[in-house]
């Protein structure tokens, strides 16, 4: 999908939402109508993201 302009007036789009696990963009939003895209959707980072369960700590 390209992310370089908008689908409806063709203006520069800007990061809205980028992804927790790689940090690359998956959401933007036109500077001119605000117009949001869909949501990429990384499969591999949702899996990841999905099973990721922090460590605890026992306090000693």
């Amino acid at each position: 999908m390209r992310t370089d302009s908008c689908r409806k007036c063709g203006t520069g789009l800007e990061i809205k939402q980028t992804c927790s696990v790689c940090k690359k963009p998956i959401k933007f939003e036109c500077r001119e109508c605000k117009r949001e895209s869909d949501e990429q959707i990384h499969s591999v980072c949702r899996l990841v993201d999905m099973n990721y369960r922090p460590q605890i700590s026992e306090a000693v």
